[in-house]
């Protein structure tokens, strides 16, 4: 099981998703991490994870969301198991699941079909994907874990 070298948290604004860079040298976004970033609750301890099969997160898998769920995106949802600095076991995603999460809310807002309880995570989506499209995902890891100094 791969275990985190470096571990921090990307800020936006006032949201915040912890990061982790692992010793295979991939950068993994935690999932309590993207759950508490987009403004879902972090699921229940002891949720079973399955490998080998998308675990999107449950607000992803409602129906008016479905025609915005790309094969690609169901194949980063297969969480990584790693093991945290401290030793924990801990469940992340790809970089690049946060950035394709976002642009489900972001087509779906286009097309109109967001349901009221569905717009605080839009919006913190909205913001999210703002950033990225600036810095970039691994690099915002990078920084959040200072993982560049290192090197």
């Amino acid at each position: 099981m791969p275990q985190a070298t470096h571990e921090g948290v990307i800020r936006f604004g006032t949201i915040e998703i912890e990061v982790s860079v692992l010793d295979d040298g991939q950068r993994v976004i935690t999932q309590s991490g993207f759950m508490v970033g987009l403004g879902r609750i972090r699921p229940p301890k002891g949720r079973q994870y399955y490998r080998g099969s998308a675990n999107l997160p449950a607000f992803l898998k409602v129906p008016n969301l479905k025609p915005f769920i790309s094969e690609d995106l169901l194949e980063l949802a297969n969480q990584i198991e790693f093991r945290s600095k401290k030793g924990v076991k801990a469940f992340g995603y790809k970089a690049r699941f946060l950035a394709e999460a976002c642009d489900v809310f972001a087509c779906a807002q286009r097309a109109g079909v967001l349901k009221a309880t569905q717009r605080n995570v839009a919006d913190r989506a909205r913001i999210i994907a703002e950033q990225l499209k600036l810095s970039g995902t691994t690099h915002l890891i990078n920084e959040a874990t200072r993982h560049q100094e290192a090197r």
